[in-house]
């Protein structure tokens, strides 16, 4: 298996929280795990522990990072400071006809939240996909760099519920990613960053009560 796949994997295990924050990364057991030899594990490991998604302690091993109250305040703050701004820009330059494919899968999940409770990944990939879409059309390239460049840590709290064992979906979520929509469906910039902020602080605040909860 060559050495990107194996990064590619590895590093969705922990995006999706199949590995949780502090598990352990043995290379023997991920090696066997993923059907490869130690060496393309141990590349994977110094990689991701660049990207900050790997702890490395002296004398102990790696494990995945864990994820504290703070990197989340400050993840959830870079994008209620960029995303907003994104949705905005978009307005002028977003295609209606890219929009359509996210309408028709929220209506969907808002038709039937309990069907979106049983695939919690596809939900995730749904809303991902969704920012990015918005985001790219912003037209904005030092603005889409910079999401970028914080876009594994995004993922790894978008992964967050999974590992604390909560609903991923929300008939308040998909009302809210209907509400961003429309207002860009609708080219109105002012209502589309509203809508995105919203969204993001109701995140943040969810995933509070979740540390909290847990802690």
């Amino acid at each position: 298996m060559h050495d990107g796949t194996t990064y590619q994997q590895l590093k969705q295990m922990i995006l999706e929280g199949n590995l949780a924050p502090g598990d352990a990364l043995v290379e023997r057991s991920l090696a066997a795990r993923l059907r490869v030899s130690r060496t393309p594990i141990r590349a994977t490991i110094v990689r991701l522990q660049k990207e900050g998604l790997v702890r490395v302690i002296e004398g102990k091993g790696a494990f995945v990072a864990a994820c504290s109250v703070e990197d989340m305040i400050e993840i959830y703050q870079i994008r209620e400071g960029l995303e907003p701004v994104a949705a905005r820009l978009s307005c002028a330059f977003i295609k209606p006809e890219d929009l359509e494919t996210f309408e028709q899968a929220l209506r969907r999940c808002r038709a039937k939240p309990s069907e979106g409770e049983k695939d919690p990944d596809a939900w995730r990939a749904l809303g991902r996909d969704f920012h990015n879409l918005f985001i790219r059309a912003s037209g904005n390239k030092r603005l889409i760099d910079a999401l970028e460049a914080v876009q594994d840590q995004i993922e790894l709290f978008r992964g967050l519920g999974r590992t604390l064992n909560a609903r991923p979906l929300t008939v308040a979520a998909i009302d809210e990613h209907l509400e961003i929509l429309a207002a860009l469906k609708a080219r109105a910039p002012a209502r589309a960053e509203k809508a995105v902020r919203l969204h993001i602080q109701n995140g943040l605040k969810s995933r509070l009560k979740l540390f909290h909860r847990t802690s």
